[in-house]
């Protein structure tokens, strides 16, 4: 009986080591390749110009913020009764609050934005990487940025920019 546990043991071990020593490493600098691919630019663009239209719009926001501050200040410096302080305090805490919404929200569209402008582009490059790792038969491919170490030989990003048709 401890002869066989043996046997599989042994069996199982050489079986494994024979997989492990198929596994292929390779790398890709993903983000370099993400800069040069084909209208990249133009989706870069659309996103700073949405972003610019965000700030114009927090800025006004935070302009009408000031003005209304700096009334607040110029009342509560004379000799205005607290119940009108009161009411431009409260005005000025709803603004303050919209302001931070906006902000808020702001972030969170350009990045829904950013996610809808780059996802073509990330899937035709992954589909590039799943490609060339699948004709070179490699088992994994890491972006170079997550490697601590990496052989240029089994660096695949030349590859991945013929693939994608880039120059």
């Amino acid at each position: 009986m401890r002869k066989l546990l043996t046997i599989i043991c042994v069996a199982l071990l050489c079986v494994t080591t024979g997989y492990a020593q198929k596994a292929k490493f390779g790398h890709v600098d993903y983000g370099t390749v993400m800069k040069e691919m084909p209208g990249i630019d133009t989706a870069q663009q659309a996103l700073l110009t949405y972003q610019q239209e965000l700030e114009a719009v927090g800025q006004q926001m935070a302009d009408e913020f000031k003005t209304k501050q700096a009334e607040y200040t110029n009342l509560a410096n004379t000799t205005t009764s607290s119940a009108i302080l009161k009411v431009k305090e409260d005005e000025l805490m709803k603004l303050y609050k919209r302001l931070q919404d906006f902000v808020s929200s702001s972030e969170q569209e350009l990045q829904t934005k950013q996610m809808e402008l780059l996802k073509p582009f990330q899937e035709r490059l992954l589909a590039a990487i799943k490609t060339v790792a699948e004709r070179e038969k490699y088992t994994y491919v890491f972006d170079i940025t997550m490697c601590a170490f990496h052989n240029e030989a089994d660096d695949l990003t030349a590859a991945v920019r013929t693939e994608l048709g880039i120059k």
